[in-house]
C-alpha cells in the first residue's frame, strides 16, 4: 500500500510557518544591534531572554486553549502581533522599558504562532509518517535560520537596522495572510491508540516530564549558540556570522531530508541519543573556533545534531499523547525547549562576562549531555510500550 500523501493544508501551514520564521530569525541579529549601542553581553542576554520567558508565561493557558478552541486564530494573531512589534523597533531606541516591552510582545506572539502551527502540523500529518512530517515542517523553520541572518546582514550593512526591522514586519503580515487560508481539521482528527488506561492528564506521566526535562537541557545548548554566536564571531575577528547559520541550516535540512523517517522505522531513542551526542560535541567545539573554515565545519556538525534532535524528540512526545491532550503535549514540548533557550540567555551572558566564551560553550555542551542522561532515566515501561508499538507497526498514541 502506498504511503499516504501530505495534504494541501499541511503544506500551507508549513509555508506560513516559514514566512513567520523569516521574521523571527531576523532578530538573531538583534545582539549585534545592541552591541553597536554599547550593551554588554550580560545586558544582551537579559534582552534576548525576556522574549523567551514572556512566551513561557502564556504557555499554561495556551495548551488548554488549543485543545478547546480553533487553532487558526492563534497563528494569525501571533503573526500580526509579531509584525506590529517588528515595526515598533523603528521608533524604539536604546535599552529601556520600551525595548523590554517589545521583547515581551515578541515572546508571546512567537509562542502563540509557533506552538499552534506545530500542533496543526501534527494533526495534518499522516499517522504513519509523523516523524517524517515533523522533519519536513521543521525544515520550514531551519531554512530561515540561514536565509534571515544572511539577508539581514546585507540589509543591515547597506541600509541599516531600521530597514531590517521594516522587512521583518512585512514578512509577519504575509504570514498572517497565509495562515487565514488554512483549513483546520476537526478536534478528533488524531487517531487514538489506547495502550494504557487513564484520562488525558499529563501530571502523572513521568516519561513525558523526563522528556520535557531533556528538552530543557537541549534548549540550553541550542539557545547559547543562537544567542551568542553573532557576538562571539565578531569577538574573534571574523566579520560575518552568516556562514555559520548557512552551514548549520544546510546540514540540518539535508539530514532531515535523508533521514527524516528513520525514527519511524527504528525507534525514537535509537536516533535521538546519537543526535544529542553530536549536538553536544558541536557546541563544545564552537568555543575553539578561530577561523572561518572552522566556523563552517562546526556549523555543519551543529546542524546535523540539531536537525535530527528536535523533530525526533517532538515525535517521541507526540507518541505518548492522546487525541484530547495533543495541544497540551505540544505546549509542554515547545515550552520545555523554550525554557532552556530563555534560561541560556540569562545564565550564559553572565558566564561570558566573567569567564569568557570558551567556558560558556563548555557549559552549554554539558547541558546537552545532561539531557542524554535524563533521556536514559525514562521509565522502563515507556520504553517497552514504544517497542511494542513499533513491533506492531502502530502509531504510538496513548491516553495518559
Amino acid at each position: 500500500m502506498p504511503s499516504p500523501r501530505f495534504s494541501r493544508d499541511f503544506y500551507l501551514v508549513t509555508g506560513a510557518n516559514f514566512i513567520f520564521f523569516l521574521n523571527f530569525a531576523s532578530f538573531f541579529l538583534l545582539p549585534l544591534h545592541l552591541k553597536e549601542g554599547g550593551a554588554s553581553e550580560e545586558r544582551i542576554g537579559y534582552v534576548m531572554g525576556t522574549a523567551g520567558f514572556a512566551g513561557l508565561c502564556v504557555l499554561p493557558f495556551l495548551g488548554s486553549l488549543l485543545d478547546r478552541i480553533g487553532r487558526r486564530r492563534f497563528v494569525v494573531g501571533g503573526a500580526l502581533a509579531m509584525a506590529l512589534a517588528s515595526f515598533a523597533y523603528l521608533v524604539v531606541r536604546g535599552i529601556g522599558p520600551a525595548l523590554f516591552a517589545l521583547r515581551v510582545i515578541q515572546g508571546v506572539s512567537f509562542t502563540f504562532a509557533f506552538v499552534t502551527a506545530s500542533t496543526l502540523a501534527v494533526e495534518l500529518a499522516p499517522p504513519g509518517r509523523r516523524g517524517q512530517a515533523l522533519g519536513i515542517f521543521g525544515i520550514s523553520t531551519l531554512t530561515t535560520h540561514a536565509i534571515a541572518p544572511a539577508l539581514g546582514e546585507i540589509v543591515a550593512r547597506r541600509l541599516g537596522f531600521d530597514a531590517l526591522f521594516a522587512l521583518a514586519g512585512s514578512l509577519g503580515l504575509v504570514a498572517a495572510v497565509l495562515a487565514l487560508r488554512i483549513r483546520v481539521p476537526g478536534p478528533m482528527s488524531l487517531p487514538a491508540v489506547t495502550v494504557s488506561s487513564g484520562g488525558p492528564s499529563l501530571r502523572h506521566d513521568p516519561a513525558l516530564w523526563l522528556f520535557a526535562a531533556t528538552m530543557v537541557s537541549c534548549g540550553m545548548g541550542f539557545g547559547a549558540v543562537l544567542t551568542f554566536t553573532p557576538t562571539f564571531v565578531h569577538a574573534i575577528g571574523l566579520e560575518r556570522v552568516a556562514p555559520f547559520f548557512v552551514s548549520y541550516t544546510a546540514a540540518a535540512v539535508l539530514v532531515r531530508l535523508a533521514l527524516g523517517g528513520l525514527s519511524d522505522r527504528i525507534g525514537r531513542r535509537r536516533v535521538l541519543v546519537p543526535s544529542m551526542l553530536v549536538l553536544a560535541v558541536a557546541v563544545l567545539a564552537l568555543g575553539s573556533v578561530v577561523s572561518m573554515p572552522g566556523l563552517i565545519g562546526v556549523g555543519l556538525l551543529f546542524g546535523a545534531g540539531q536537525g535530527m534532535t528536535y523533530p525526533t524528540a517532538n515525535a517521541l512526545m507526540v507518541d505518548l499523547s492522546h487525541a484530547g491532550n495533543l495541544g497540551r503535549v505540544q505546549t509542554l514540548f515547545s515550552g520545555s525547549f523554550s525554557v532552556g533557550v530563555a534560561a541560556s540567555a540569562f545564565v550564559f551572558g553572565a558566564v561570558i562576562e566573567h569567564f569568557g566564551y570558551r567556558t560558556m560553550f563548555s557549559g552549554a555542551a554539558a547541558c546537552v549531555m545532561l539531557g542524554v542522561v535524563l533521556l536514559w532515566l525514562a521509565p522502563e515501561s515507556a520504553r517497552l510500550e514504544e517497542a511494542a508499538c513499533e513491533a506492531a507497526g502502530e502509531p504510538r498514541v496513548r491516553t495518559s
